[in-house]
Order: structure tokens, then C-alpha cells, then sequence
């Protein structure tokens, strides 16, 4: 069982992982297309739009699939009962969230909200249908699941930049969004082979008993992401929520494609071994060091290249978006970080350790947010956004330490850390140089990958041997 566990558990975080990075590559090159073809406030309009929307989803986000992937007796009826009461809630908050676009449109003084928030509330409703895939991440389908993913990011993408070469502006975005749903749900349902039975209600006691509880971190959480959003709409306008919505994608993204590949492989893999403490233990403490010594060294290299890394990718037009992804991509770091200790956490069933740490962020963020945004614009947002993350990281780190009785995150996570911070410093000086462009990016990630392979050379050889023994297997 073990081994096999093993092997469903590699082979979904390969798939997992290869499509998430295939998939925020294609969006980066998308996104650079696009930027080219409309405007910063085409951008902060629909990202306003589109956190209004994750508003009232965070209303009644309820835990069900959460549930569903730890139950291990849950019953074929149960799962459409489940299914039911979510297709109920979705509509009923889409037609809410329709009626109440005028409203919305006027706190935030931008007439132009009225049409999109109503037309992007359906999306809501579609969401329900995207039910198929708690089947699949609970069977370990991810192959299915990732290429479903990938394939319909593919046609939405697609047809957006068609859409905006003949002069849709912002409806192109949003028809991205909708072509994108639909595809995905298409392929979902019929990769899963799932269709609804007739319901049985009883016995959902300890599902709707766990997903009631995750309902007020899901809704915490969404302040604690979003609330930075809401207050540069509705204070800042549209096109400095335009460069933030750049940056924010580039920088806080990246930790939350980790977050689905942790909830989509780890949980139900974690969730299978975690009363075996040693193995548990062993698992986590590998991932983790596999996590940190790729994802902190890359997101201290994005936040020392963020100038460049801008220009090259989006143009002089965009460079404001700049300094906030040299302060996101150090937050999106640790957000990353984080998902992984939150997933060790939730599977060993203490779910209110999230929801603390997610008051502490929104506690010690809000005042600083409030106080500072008057002062120094967007800069005094992203501070108190990264007081509140740092506050939330140290206290998570604290209790997933405390959780495994040892000081497991320290030993594992200090080297990398050293490592981000060292290439961070080299190509933040090397970007001081007034040279060409393309010359200082390709001597920055030139340099940058040298001292990388020094470092790991002297202190992680065995994992570079292995990981170099697979590359060429695989060639």
C-alpha cells in the first residue's frame, strides 16, 4: 500500500506541478500579448470585478470538497446530495450578486463595474460544475485533471487575444474567463464519468459539521488575500489596480498554484499515512525541503530582477507595477511557504490553527493598510500587507514546529532561505548597471544560476546528483 501510495502520490505531484508551470508560463506569455492590446484599466476593472466575485464566493464557501477527500466512507448518494445543495447555493448567490451590481458599482465610483459585475456573476453559478474534480483529486486522477486544465486554458487564451486584436478591450478578458469555465467543465464531467444520483441526505453530519468549520477561515482568508484589492479600487482607481493586478500575478499566483497542488496531491496522500507519525513526518519534512530549495531561491530572484523582468515582459508601459512586485514577490514567498505547512496542519485535523493565523494577518495588516494608504498610496498598502503576512508566517511556523515537536522547518528551510536572499543581492547589484536591457537580464540569470549550482554543489550535492542522474534518464 505504501508503495503504491508512494507512486499515485510522485506521479500526482509530476502532473500537478509540470501543469501548473506549464500553466503559469502560457498565462505569463498570454498576459504579455494582451497588456500589449489593452489598457491598464481594461486590467483593474475586471480584477475589481473579479474580487467582488470572490467576495460573496468566500460568503458561502463551505468546505464540502475538503470533506469529501478526507471521508472515506462517504456514499455515491451523499456526494449528490452535496452536490445539490452547492448547485442551490451558487445560483441563488449569482442571482444575488446580479442585482446587487449597482450598489457595488457605486461604493467603488466606477459607473462601468455595473456591466461586468453583472455579466461575471454567472460565473458563480458555473463554478458548481466544476464538482467532477473533488471526484478526481480524491481518486488521484491528475493526469486527466491537469491536461483538462491545460488544454482549456489553451482555447480561452486563445480566443481572447483573437477577440482583442478586432477591439473588444475588456470583454475579451471576460470571454477568456467564461471559455475557459466551460472547457474545463466539459472535460471534467467526462474524464470523471461522474453524473448525479438521487440524493440521500442523511449521514452528512460529520461532511457539513467539517465544511461549516473551514467556512470562516475560507472567509478570512479571502480578507487577508483580497482586502489590498478592495482598498486600491476603491481608493487608488483603476489603473493603479491594473499594475497591481500585473504584479499580484506574477508574484502571489505562483504560491497559489502550490496551494492546489498541495490540496489536490499532498492532502489526500498525507491524509492516507498521517497516523503513521514517522512516515508522516519523513514525507513532510522532504517535501518541504524540496519546496524550499526551488520555490524561496526563484521568488528572491523575480523580486531582485522585478524592474527588468517588467520592461522585458510588459514594456515601458507598465513599469509602476515594478517596485510592488519587488515587495509581492518576498510575500508571495512565504504565502507559498505556507500552503504547505497549512496542508500538515489541516490533515492532522487542526483546522483552527489556520483560522487564528489567518485573524492575526487581517489584525496586523488593516490598521497599517488603513493608516499608511493616505500617506504613501500603494507603497503604504504593500507594507501593511507584508507586516500581516510575516505576522501570519511566524506564527504558523510556530505551530507547525510545535505540531511535529520538533524544530523541523528551521533545520530544513534556513539554507534555502540563505540562498534566495544571496541571489537576490547578486542580481539586484548586477541591475544597478544603465545596460542594454536583454544584457542585464541574461547576465542576471547567467550569474544567478552559476552561484545556484555552487551553492548546491556544496551543500545539497547528493539531491543535485540525483536530480541530475534523473535528467538523464530522462534524456
Amino acid at each position: 500500500m505504501q508503495k503504491t501510495l508512494k507512486k499515485q502520490v510522485i506521479g500526482g505531484v509530476a502532473w500537478r506541478g509540470s501543469a501548473d508551470i506549464i500553466q503559469q508560463v502560457l498565462q505569463i506569455v498570454f498576459t504579455i500579448v494582451l497588456a500589449r492590446l489593452l489598457t491598464k484599466a481594461d486590467f483593474g476593472l475586471l480584477a475589481t470585478a473579479m474580487v467582488i466575485n470572490r467576495f460573496f464566493v468566500a460568503l458561502i464557501s463551505v468546505g464540502f470538497g475538503g470533506a469529501i477527500i478526507r471521508s472515506t466512507d462517504v456514499t455515491k448518494e451523499q456526494i449528490s446530495a452535496i452536490f445539490y445543495i452547492q448547485l442551490i447555493l451558487n445560483f441563488t448567490l449569482s442571482v444575488v450578486v446580479y442585482f446587487l451590481a449597482q450598489p457595488i458599482a457605486g461604493f467603488f465610483e466606477e459607473i462601468e463595474l455595473v456591466r461586468l459585475v453583472e455579466i461575471t456573476a454567472w460565473i458563480i453559478l458555473l463554478q458548481t460544475f466544476q464538482f467532477p474534480t473533488i471526484l478526481l483529486r480524491k481518486n488521484m486522477q491528475f493526469k486527466s485533471f491537469s491536461l483538462i486544465e491545460i488544454s482549456s486554458m489553451l482555447i480561452a487564451n486563445t480566443a481572447a487575444i483573437i477577440m482583442a486584436f478586432d477591439g473588444f478591450g475588456i470583454w475579451s478578458l471576460v470571454a477568456r474567463l467564461f471559455i475557459q469555465k466551460l472547457c474545463f467543465i466539459i472535460g471534467t464531467w467526462f474524464a470523471a464519468k461522474w453524473k448525479p444520483t438521487k440524493p440521500d441526505f442523511n449521514g452528512l453530519k460529520p461532511i457539513m459539521n467539517f465544511g461549516f468549520n473551514m467556512l470562516g477561515s475560507n472567509l478570512l482568508s479571502y480578507f487577508s488575500e483580497n482586502l489590498i484589492a478592495i482598498i486600491i479600487s476603491k481608493f487608488l482607481g483603476k489603473e493603479i489596480m491594473g499594475l497591481f493586478n500585473i504584479a499580484y500575478n506574477l508574484a502571489i499566483v505562483p504560491a497559489s498554484k502550490i496551494k492546489s497542488v498541495l490540496l489536490s496531491v499532498l492532502t489526500p496522500g498525507f491524509a492516507k499515512i498521517q497516523l503513521d507519525i514517522v512516515s508522516f513526518t519523513k514525507n513532510n519534512r522532504k517535501v518541504l525541503l524540496y519546496l524550499s530549495l526551488t520555490f524561496i531561491p526563484f521568488m528572491f530572484l523575480m523580486s531582485g530582477m522585478s524592474e527588468n523582468i517588467v520592461l522585458f515582459m510588459y514594456g515601458d508601459k507598465w513599469i509602476d507595477a515594478s517596485p510592488m512586485l519587488l515587495i509581492l514577490a518576498i510575500v508571495g514567498m512565504m504565502k507559498g511557504v505556507v500552503h504547505l505547512l497549512r496542508s500538515s496542519i489541516l490533515v492532522k485535523g487542526e483546522a483552527r490553527v489556520i483560522l487564528y493565523a489567518t485573524i492575526i494577518e487581517l489584525v496586523s495588516s488593516l490598521p497599517l493598510m488603513y493608516f499608511y494608504v493616505s500617506i504613501y498610496g500603494v507603497n503604504g498598502l504593500l507594507i501593511g500587507y507584508s507586516v500581516g503576512t510575516l505576522t501570519s508566517f511566524f506564527y504558523i511556523v510556530y505551530k507547525y514546529d510545535k505540531l511535529f515537536e520538533e524544530k523541523i522547518f528551521y533545520k530544513t528551510v534556513l539554507l534555502p532561505f540563505i540562498f534566495g536572499v544571496s541571489l537576490f543581492t547578486l542580481v539586484f547589484f548586477i541591475g544597478q548597471f544603465s545596460i542594454n536591457l536583454y544584457i542585464e537580464l541574461i547576465l542576471q540569470l547567467f550569474m544567478a544560476l552559476i552561484l545556484f549550482g555552487i551553492l548546491m554543489r556544496l551543500f545539497y550535492w547528493k539531491i543535485m546528483k540525483m536530480a541530475l542522474q534523473r535528467f538523464r534518464l530522462l534524456k
